[in-house]
């Protein structure tokens, strides 16, 4: 299935004052000066074949330890099919795939799905957290990938970081925005 996503990165500081919120949808992360690897990592953007992409590369590991913060369009998006998507091609080219079931979870009243995948190449181990939420006019993927070994203490300090992401709609009191 192709998915029709323009995705536009979003590089986000860590949001402690309404007053820099735009608009309509803002995806809320704790990524930023107080998260403990914030200083590990640097912005990387690129313009390729319609779409724009941010991502934090460690400054160390480049590519092979990097985070990314995704918007697209919901056409034609359902968070379960997203999943799919993604599973279906690494459990191809991987010699082993495990991917978790979606953990189902519901963001300041926006459907959200979060998982852990790992692909085992060779010599290589790809470990990669994910959270996909669905708001009313976007869709936001959070992604957290190592491709080398990682430990279970850092998987879970990111599980945690990003399980604090969510949407908010400065226009929608059913989706308030913090207030700082």
């Amino acid at each position: 299935m192709k998915l029709k996503l323009a995705l536009f990165a979003l590089l986000l500081p860590t949001l402690g004052n309404a007053d820099i919120l735009q608009t309509g949808e803002n995806l809320i992360t704790k990524f930023g000066p107080s998260f403990s690897d914030y200083e590990y990592y640097e912005p990387f953007s690129m313009n390729e074949h319609d779409t724009q992409f941010t991502l934090w590369k460690s400054k160390k590991r480049g590519f092979s330890d990097h985070y990314a913060v995704n918007i697209g369009s919901t056409d034609n998006v359902t968070l379960m099919g997203f999943k799919l998507s993604q599973d279906g091609p690494a459990d191809r080219n991987c010699v082993d795939y495990k991917s978790t079931q979606a953990e189902k979870m519901v963001l300041n009243g926006y459907d959200g799905i979060a998982w852990k995948s790992t692909c085992e190449l060779d010599d290589l181990t790809i470990t990669s957290l994910q959270v996909a939420i669905m708001g009313n006019e976007h869709f936001y993927l959070m992604r957290k990938m190592w491709k080398m070994p990682v430990t279970d203490e850092k998987v879970i300090e990111w599980q945690t970081l990003l399980s604090q992401s969510s949407v908010c709609d400065t226009t929608n009191t059913a989706h308030a925005c913090p207030a700082e």
